[in-house]
């Protein structure tokens, strides 16, 4: 509204008392159009904020036309456009045709402008709802009204809810009843939105009922805030939700919270006592077989829990497997005495990314001896087939599928396998894992006939969603048969594999694409404090002769650089012991990043538990990256995640130095003399130095990038999603 004033015209020649008041007994203020005394000089600034916000609303389009176009939707311009400049100007009047004091006409106006003042940054981000800015100044002269005429506005706010109420409780912010009415809704209607912001209303039933929203989904959050020191824990303790209560039995009465909150759906049917749990989570075993038989159920509100704890209570298992591995078979494998075929079965499926092959291949033969005589496919439906994929990808991959498969029928074995392949695109809860067992299985799958049956069942169920137009079922069920006829024709070009997935190129790295703008190849190297790092440290220092490399040390990292041949910079942290480890890492990536040092090769030399702070440091300059245990699919999509382009290099079990230190010598000879590295060459170069059965065999447990099938899908996958307008770039 834009109002112009001759202030001097209105002191001069003022209404006289007895027009104004025949005006107003005769109009209405409420539907006024027109100002009926002009407006005073303090007033006009208030006018002029609101104005000013129209403004900006009105030129986001390109034209000040009193118009606002949006996004080329013809009935949503028309709706902002009626309430922001329309109805807007029409509050303006209303309220200096107010029979009111000349304050509270300021007060309102200041309202007026805060109801609308993020309209200008709304349009900016693409956020505009037509309906609910309409709903706010709709809602505004609702509240005006209610505020000269008398009334509540909690009828209103009760029976005729909407968002703008929250936008506009400034405006009766003293009227406890309507608040709490409105965080009730808000948290009803947006509860992901508002939990965020819980401490805004900690002290109104709306706060027990995000609690009470928010337990079956994240129950043990529940039980942290119930055990914290924080305004949560009020919140929680309060709440009578019964799920709630339960949480908080747990929180008080549980030896073991955390182990505890496994039992929560059987604790709140009475189907075990607190006493019981106490009893179970005090024994490591006992816990463990228990966390067994928890998995076979369908726990609905402690699935992700129950996984978790599986995996660390499994874990205790392999690594005991693992650090006894040159031991004799019956010291070793003693911790498996007590168990039965499903439990050795979780061991391998839930640690894949950690077990050892020979503690695979130990704890694989005793699950078999104990399983018979039961057949393969009515054990792993008698698991309600939890991790069958994960399973039937590690026989694969440690030779062990014909053996688990011949404990099936004849008849039977192919259904199997089919179900293997079948239905992949449905699994939401596991994303794409189950597609990544999948292609890495084509990897190492030896049998040509399993093979060829595979790529038909993989050719039915693209049919399948093909018919279902189901586009990211075709993108799966494409790649996958592409990827499992390279391994029936292992002899194609790779090129031709390559240009079919539509990836980067796959079996060689170029030099010029490992140096930075000064020529030098840059390379960082992780290692962690514990025995296995110190030993492979000193094993790494002495692959670098005097009179190629020369060394310089300091209290944090070595640097090697290069005295022949093209100049290379080696950088790696010192195995200091635990946290410092951690500490000098950090010190060196910084050094790197403050001298515009970014390493185009990666090592991670240890354990995969130590994985995750080698990742955390990865970037999309790094091309090639060698990592111990990482073929799992969660950490291959971590590394894809940071370096989408990278040659990866990967181990089914955690590195030795026997196979790492010559894969590291060889690459570091290519680099020195410039060359480029053609995985294929520089593989067959590598397998001929294996020159014993055990070395092969560890070496045999490595990953070139041409046939990491796991990467090669997820970055086809991602390339393919894209293409397809099925996610943003």
């Amino acid at each position: 509204m834009k109002v112009y004033l001759i202030v001097l015209a209105a002191l001069l020649f003022p209404f006289s008392s007895f027009s104004q008041k025949e005006k107003k007994e005769k109009k209405d203020p409420w539907t006024s159009t027109e100002l009926w005394i002009p407006i005073p000089i303090d007033n006009q600034l208030k006018h002029d904020r609101v104005d000013k916000i129209q403004k900006a609303a009105d030129e986001f389009d390109g034209t000040v036309n009193g118009k606002m176009e949006f996004k080329n939707d013809a009935e949503a311009s028309a709706i902002l456009t009626d309430a922001i400049m329309k109805h807007v100007d029409h509050l303006q009047v209303v309220i200096e045709n107010l029979p009111i004091d000349h304050f509270k006409k300021l007060g309102y106006l200041t309202e007026l402008a805060t109801a609308i003042k993020e309209i200008p940054y709304d349009l900016a981000n693409g956020k505009v709802d037509p309906e609910l800015y309409k709903n706010t100044v709709d809602n505004y002269e609702l509240i005006l009204k209610k505020r000269e005429n008398g009334g509540d506005i909690i009828d209103e706010v009760s029976t005729h809810f909407s968002r703008s109420f929250y936008n506009l409780m400034f405006m009766f912010k003293d009227n406890k009843p309507a608040i709490s009415v409105i965080y009730t809704q808000m948290v009803k209607l947006y509860p992901e939105e508002m939990f965020k912001i819980l401490r805004e209303y900690k002290d109104l039933s709306a706060a027990e009922d995000m609690i009470a929203y928010v337990a079956p989904k994240q129950p043990s959050l529940i039980l942290t805030y119930a055990n914290s020191t924080s305004m949560e824990r009020a919140i929680v303790r309060r709440c009578q939700d019964p799920l709630v209560k339960s949480i908080v039995e747990i929180a008080d009465k549980a030896r073991i919270p955390l182990r505890a909150i496994v039992y929560l759906e059987d604790l709140r049917k009475g189907a075990i006592s607190i006493a019981e749990v106490n009893s179970i989570t005090g024994n490591a075993e006992l816990y463990f077989k228990s966390l067994m038989k928890q998995r076979l159920k369908s726990n609905t509100l402690t699935r992700r829990i129950i996984d978790r704890e599986s995996k660390i209570q499994a874990l205790e298992y392999v690594r005991t497997m693992n650090e006894l591995h040159e031991e004799k078979d019956p010291v070793r494998f003693k911790c498996l005495e007590n168990l039965t075929p499903s439990e050795m079965y979780f061991l391998m499926v839930l640690c894949s990314d950690e077990i050892y092959t020979s503690s695979f291949v130990g704890t694989f033969n005793r699950m078999l001896l104990k399983m018979a005589p039961m057949k393969g496919d009515a054990f792993l439906q008698e698991l309600n087939m939890d991790k069958f994929r994960t399973f039937i990808r590690m026989c694969a991959g440690y030779n062990k599928l014909d053996e688990f498969i011949a404990t099936i029928d004849p008849a039977n074995r192919n259904t199997l396998m089919a179900t293997f392949v079948k239905n992949i695109d449905k699994n939401t809860e596991t994303g794409l894992e189950d597609a990544v067992d999948v292609a890495d299985s084509f990897g190492s799958i030896n049998d040509p006939e399993l093979l060829d049956y595979l790529a038909e069942e993989v050719k039915e169920n693209y049919e399948r969603v093909y018919k279902e137009n189901n586009k990211r079922g075709l993108i799966i069920y494409f790649l996958l048969h592409t990827l499992c006829n390279s391994a029936i024709n292992p002899n194609a070009s790779s090129d031709e594999l390559q240009n079919q997935l539509k990836v980067p190129p796959i079996t060689f790295v170029p030099f010029k694409n490992l140096v930075n703008a000064e020529g030098t190849v840059v390379e960082q190297v992780f290692f962690y404090g514990d025995e296995d790092g110190k030993s492979s440290f000193a094993s790494f220092q002495s692959n670098f002769k005097a009179d190629e490399w020369k060394s310089v040390k300091n209290d944090k990292w070595l640097t090697i650089t290069s005295i022949k041949g093209k100049p290379i910079s080696i950088y790696a942290n010192l195995p200091l012991d635990e946290p410092q480890d951690e500490e000098v890492q950090n010190a060196l990536c910084k050094y790197l990043d403050s001298n515009k040092l970014s390493p185009s090769i990666i090592i991670h030399r240890g354990h995969s538990y130590h994985l995750s702070g080698t990742i955390s440091h990865l970037s999309p300059s790094n091309k090639i990256i060698i990592l111990g245990s990482c073929g799992g699919y969660h950490n291959l999509s971590t590394i894809l995640e940071h370096s989408e382009d990278a040659h990866i290099i990967s181990s089914k079990q955690t590195g030795t130095m026997r196979v790492t230190d010559p894969i590291l010598k060889d690459i570091h000879q290519l680099l020195l003399n410039g060359k480029d590295i053609n995985w294929i060459e520089y593989w067959n170069g590598l397998s001929a130095q294996m020159n014993t059965p055990q070395l092969q065999d560890l070496f045999n447990d490595y990953v070139p990038p041409h046939k990491n099938m796991g990467a090669l899908f997820l970055k086809a996958y991602k390339i393919q999603m894209q293409e397809n307008g099925l996610v943003s770039n």
